[in-house]
């Protein structure tokens, strides 16, 4: 294979398959720049193959050389996340139409939204390559062992590892919570918040339900989380006495799911997703207003 032919298989293989690595990166890194960047060396090095040979089986190579690579780039999350102040929250991928990406298409057919994305980040590195290979992408444990350099016995440990972290979210609870009552949590959430009236979502709220708000130090959040009905709806009076929750209430899809986005003059938007408890109930709210994450809404 010539130069020219070797760039050119190069293109159309980052054309078929950066919806899927771009996918798979950022499911295993919270961070869709991290998960660019990821796919991107990864074309990189590709490129500089010798000789141009052609790869047998493409896109098993490409997965394989995704998720080593950001395997790696997990290795200085930690570090970079000890010192992160308050919770920290995945990217949430926004958009404001119906017209869906091929990214967020993924995502919603992978039914593993935006809480998954949450509790991965609990999982070590191996754990949740293994869970996001395994759950999003349907591989076998051989062809997981193969790309992880692992055997069988050891990725079917790491999986049941990661799968007792998560707990709670299984993928069966969030197919019990069907998007029309899904769509009825966020309309009530807006509703509530937009008449500046907090309290009249607390009949929604989990008896263990909990806050999350992610403002990276940038913009201010609350450092801890809120947790009970009580304390949420408090917080929420808290800010809607100070304007902060005044602006242009948009409903969106967050991650492939329902959500909405609150857009605010001169200042920096925020997301929010609600997660389901798969009993009528909302379980966690996720608030993100770090403009570092807020990027890349698609209008």
């Amino acid at each position: 294979m010539n130069t020219s032919d070797a760039t050119q298989d190069v293109d159309r293989l980052y054309r078929e398959y950066k919806p899927l690595l771009t996918s798979i990166a950022y499911r295993m890194l919270g961070s869709m720049s991290e998960a660019e960047d990821a796919v991107q060396d990864v074309f990189v090095a590709l490129s500089r193959l010798n000789g141009g040979e052609e790869i047998e089986h493409p896109k098993a190579y490409l997965v394989k050389m995704t998720t080593n690579r950001a395997l790696n780039m997990m290795k200085a999350a930690p570090r970079r996340r000890e010192s992160y102040p308050g919770p920290w929250l995945p990217e949430p991928i926004i958009e404001l139409d119906d017209k869906e990406q091929p990214l967020a298409q993924m995502l919603l057919q992978e039914r593993l939204g935006y809480a998954m994305l949450v509790l991965l980040q609990t999982c070590t590195p191996p754990e949740r390559a293994v869970f996001v290979l395994r759950e999003s992408f349907g591989y076998d444990y051989a062809e997981i062992a193969a790309m992880l350099d692992k055997s069988e016995a050891a990725c079917r440990k790491i999986f049941s590892r990661a799968s007792a972290k998560i707990g709670h979210l299984q993928l069966t609870e969030q197919e019990d919570t069907p998007e029309p009552q899904m769509d009825r949590f966020v309309r009530s959430f807006e509703e509530a918040l937009a008449s500046g009236r907090p309290d009249a979502f607390v009949h929604l709220l989990a008896e263990d339900a909990v806050l999350l708000s992610d403002g990276g130090g940038i913009v201010r959040a609350a450092v801890n989380p809120i947790e009970g009905p009580a304390r949420i709806v408090a917080f929420f009076a808290g800010i809607a006495n100070k304007g902060s929750l005044d602006g242009k209430w948009r409903r969106v899809r967050i991650s492939g799911q329902p959500g909405l986005l609150l857009e605010r003059d001169r200042l920096t938007p925020v997301a929010y997703t609600l997660e389901p408890d798969g009993r009528g109930g909302i379980r966690a709210i996720y608030m993100v207003s770090n403009p570092e994450k807020l990027t890349r809404i698609s209008y």
